[in-house]
């Protein structure tokens, strides 16, 4: 019989110990009734109900019904059919398992019934499907292997398991969603046919991982420190969902019909929990999949009393929430130590931060549901996850890919669980919040149209609908993507210069910090015209693959600069980071900066050839529709010994055109520098059609993309150096796109440039500008050419000239000296000047000093800093720290004032070098109007 317990009403309380970390105290009897892995809100008679009164959720449910239906006939004759299906040592009845690193090597030892089989290899690709369960062979155990059909032939042939992926534990877990679906409908109807087909086909597999013990590693590696009992990883132990969900679903009928069962099947859940517990990795996303596994095997058990060994659901709970282990931390460790609490920035590449946030938001449900208890408070840093991940996107909405991660859209779930839980507990503020952000990301009418979910039966029993609030406007994006964004414990860098999916443009920058990351350098993607147009490489076909591990986690796969072919360090879990040394507008800045430029400036310190990297790059607004990228990138090392450095530059497109200045066709001709038998890594292996040319002189490239009946290029221009090679080559496709883009697009292999730096490319840097452009809407830019200064310093200066008579001269330099040109000095990391018409615009990214026909921008103080001034009809300021102004005196005699906002700063009449000029000193302020005139 079941035991009868008093309903509780119980919550949550905190506490903090010493070190401040939030504790969570657990009741002393969990009283709610099985199942408790659905909505707390729903029981048997709501979900009937609910069949009866909607055509959606009866069809769902029927479904469900129908997929069982057939199993359940088949049982009535032949009670085995199914559970003999199952990848079982049953001839063996192994209780070790003994692997060689990633792939099964054998098993030993005798238990009285037939055990789980483990799975064959950690890679989760193989050449052979996951069989239907109808063409699996019953109680099948072989010395030959597995049987099964090859992808590629369509053959079945005999395969030893170490080549066949996750195929045995994929067959499982299809077995045992049958037996869950069962359970589930013997919970709604009551019907003991569907309890009796689900009990006996877990009963089976639970006693069969009862005697199961852990795998040994006979390599002693890493893998014992991740393995699971059924699976290579123990955040791959999925069928722990079905396992679960069967053992809630039939609770009561195993108490009164198999209860002598009940032990082994608790046993072998405990089990489960304590080997994803054991190992794994603690201070990563694993942690996260950890958890939420362990809670659902919590949640299942009974009161810790109810237990010889003290085990059950509040100790499992206590576990996860407030114990850290050496490969299981506490959800407030790992949540402290993962998000850098200022911003909600997971440490991992872009893809996998944002699905953790989504864990933990799933994970808050999950708890609120089950026990009716609110845990986000405990949790602050996890609303501030979900409000930064529009720092993530493009114009085009789509997110950026560094590291191990793929371009695609943000999800509406994390946003809907959090407005979930605001609605649950009346949290007005949190609700407003977060619905106007999803209506801002997501298109409103269509996310309040009612639409019947894929599973209205599931979203019912799961309570997973959430109802918006129509009322609630849609927030504006550039609120939350603001123009710079940094992320340091990423090691990541955006900046955006209008959001407009066709005109907006955007560079993305990243070196190597923090979980999922490759080795790259300092890497960028491109943006335009409504497309990333330079993109990162993606993970490549498994982690495990050579196509991972040597070309698309390493520097030729990605934008950016390779030192004597040798760059490469720790990819996955790596600790490179870039120094920001500066950038204009500062991170997360929403209004008050001059908008038409972005800057950064970046240092590495590439580890494997101790080669000092700098990377300064700048978005130029020159139109409404119109601008361009401009790229320094300055590489040495540090002894000075340096044989080459490679730029490498890959884009999106059909054709790669080059041309000189003088749009003369380059001629190339076929080469073999870029592999591993000239001494380079073997990424270089993965680039074919390879072709180059000696080249002194500036040159010009134009990648074309055909796309959705829309014509775009990719303008690139490249300064002169006389120690230069040109390389025309391919790279493998972009995987970081996934059913994004036309599949033939997708598929293609990427247009590279590799420019080789011969000796050193500090003083003498790459120096690029980029301008994307479409058919309709032409380059703007009519000419680029570059200048020099008599000085020995690294110092790069680019004259841009437009179509649209305007000229911009860009000055970047490592050094604290003047800068003079024509009439222009300029004394600091980056600056541009900007002759339009009769407008001009001095601007200082990061410097001292710009000057340009008696305009003067003085910083003051020791430190640089940013600012800049429009002159012509209309005059404009801005500087983040207090600056001199100076400005030609052409006024009658009086007193001067400088009218900014609503104060009035009084001038000083000097003669400077014998010319007449007046000068305000002017505080701090935001970009705006300023007026100078006679005081009145």
């Amino acid at each position: 019989m079941i035991k009868k317990v008093t309903i509780l009403i119980f919550v949550f309380t905190v506490f903090f110990t010493e070190d401040a970390t939030a504790q969570f105290i657990f009741p002393d009897e969990i009283s709610r009734a099985h199942p408790r892995l659905i909505s707390s809100g729903v029981n048997r008679d709501a979900i009937l109900k609910a069949i009866d009164t909607s055509q959606a959720i009866k069809t769902s449910f029927e479904a469900i019904k129908n997929d069982v239906s057939k199993y359940i006939n088949q049982f009535k004759t032949d009670k085995d059919w199914l559970s003999s299906r199952l990848q079982m040592y049953w001839k063996s009845h192994a209780t070790n398992v003994f692997v060689n690193g990633e792939f099964y090597a054998y098993a030993s030892g005798k238990a009285p019934v037939p055990t789980v089989r483990f799975t064959g290899q950690r890679d989760y690709v193989t050449d052979y499907k996951t069989p239907k369960i109808e063409d699996v062979k019953p109680y099948f155990e072989d010395n030959r292997g597995l049987f099964l059909q090859n992808k590629n032939t369509d053959k079945w042939e005999w395969v030893s398991p170490e080549k066949t992926g996750r195929v045995i534990e994929n067959t499982n877990e299809n077995i045992m969603k049958i037996a869950r679906n069962a359970a589930l409908v013997y919970f709604v109807e009551g019907d003991e046919a569907y309890a009796k087909l689900a009990q006996h086909v877990f009963d089976v597999y639970m006693q069969g991982l009862y005697y199961r013990n852990e795998p040994v590693d006979l390599k002693q590696g890493n893998i014992q420190n991740v393995i699971g009992i059924t699976s290579f990883q123990v955040i791959k132990e999925n069928i722990v969902d079905e396992l679960a969900e069967t053992y809630d679903f039939l609770y009561d009928y195993i108490q009164q019909n198999h209860n002598d069962r009940n032990d082994i099947y608790t046993t072998s859940l405990k089990k489960l929990a304590e080997i994803i517990i054991k190992n794994g990795v603690p201070d990563n996303n694993w942690n996260l999949h950890q958890a939420n596994k362990v809670i659902e095997i919590a949640l299942v058990l009974n009161n810790d009393e109810d237990y010889k060994d003290g085990k059950g659901c509040q100790y499992y709970l206590n576990r996860v929430f407030n114990e850290s282990e050496a490969r299981q931390w506490s959800v407030n460790d790992v949540l402290n130590y993962g998000y850098d609490q200022n911003n909600g920035v997971w440490n991992e590449s872009a893809g996998y931060a944002l699905s953790v946030a989504e864990g933990f938001t799933h994970l808050a449900g999950v708890i609120e549901e089950a026990l009716g208890v609110d845990i986000m408070p405990n949790m602050p840093v996890i609303p501030k996850a979900v409000k930064v991940m529009p720092q993530y996107l493009y114009p085009n909405k789509s997110i950026v890919a560094f590291g191990d991660s793929h371009y695609g859209e943000l999800k509406s779930q994390p946003f809907l669980d959090v407005i979930s839980n605001a609605q649950k507990f009346n949290k007005k503020t949190e609700e407003a919040t977060f619905t106007s952000m999803l209506f801002m990301l997501k298109d409103k009418q269509e996310l309040l149209t009612k639409k019947a979910p894929k599973n209205a039966f599931n979203a019912f029993v799961y309570n997973t609908n959430v109802t918006l609030n129509k009322t609630i406007e849609a927030a504006d994006l550039t609120d939350y993507a603001t123009a710079s964004f940094y992320a340091p414990n990423v090691s990541w860098l955006a900046m955006r210069n209008g959001m407009d999916k066709h005109n907006g443009l955007m560079i993305s920058q990243a070196a190597s910090l923090g979980n999922h990351a490759h080795s790259n350098g300092i890497a960028m993607e491109l943006y335009g015209k409504g497309y990333i147009l330079a993109p990162e490489g993606g993970r490549g076909s498994s982690y495990f693959r050579d196509d991972y591990r040597q070309y698309y986690s390493q520097f030729p796969a990605h934008n950016t600069v390779s030192v004597n072919g040798k760059s490469q360090y720790n990819k996955m879990r790596s600790y490179y980071a870039f120094e920001v040394k500066a950038m204009y507008p500062a991170s997360e800045r929403k209004s008050g900066y001059y908008p038409n430029i972005n800057f950064s400036d970046l240092y590495f310190n590439e580890p494997s050839t101790n080669a000092d990297q700098n990377r300064v790059m700048s978005i130029v607004r020159t139109g409404e529709t119109s601008g361009y990228y401009i790229d320094i990138f300055r590489s040495k090392t540090k002894a000075g010994t340096a044989k080459y450095h490679d730029y490498f530059y890959h884009n999106l497109g059909q054709e790669l055109d080059f041309s000189t200045i003088n749009n003369q066709t380059i001629a190339f001709k076929s080469s073999s520098k870029l592999n591993s038998k000239s001494g380079n890594i073997k990424a270089y292996d993965f680039l074919f059609d390879e072709t180059s040319t000696r080249i002194k002189s500036p040159f010009k490239a134009i990648y074309n993309l055909s796309i959705n009946n829309e014509n775009i290029q990719m303008n690139m221009w490249m300064n002169a150096d006389e120690n230069r090679e040109l390389f025309k080559v391919k790279s493998p496709h972009s995987e970081a796109f996934r059913k994004i883009l036309p599949e033939d697009i997708e598929k293609a292999p990427m247009l590279t440039t590799v420019v080789r730096q011969y000796g050193e490319a500090w003083n003498n840097p790459f120096v690029a500008v980029y301008e994307p452009s479409t058919n309709k809407e032409p380059a703007t830019i009519k000419t680029v050419e570059t200048f020099k200064i008599d000085s020995k310093l690294s110092f790069v200066g680019v004259k841009i000239e437009s179509k649209t008579n305007r000229v911009d001269y860009v000055f970047s330099s490592t050094s604290p000296e003047v800068c003079q040109h024509q009439s222009i000095d300029f004394t600091g990391t980056f600056g541009v000047l900007t002759q339009e018409g009769n407008a001009t615009t001095l601007f200082i990214g990061a410097g001292k000093k710009i000057s340009f026909n008696g305009y003067t921008i003085d910083v003051l103080g020791k430190k640089s800093s940013s600012a800049t001034l429009v002159t012509g009809e209309q005059f404009k300021l801005t500087c983040n720290d207090a600056i001199l102004l100076t400005v030609p005196d052409t006024f009658k005699k009086g007193a001067m004032v400088l009218n900014i906002g609503f104060k009035q700063l009084n001038g000083s009449r000097k003669t400077i070098d014998g010319k007449k000029v007046v000068q305000f000193k002017v505080p701090p302020t935001n970009y705006q109007n300023i007026s100078i005139k006679l005081k009145e």
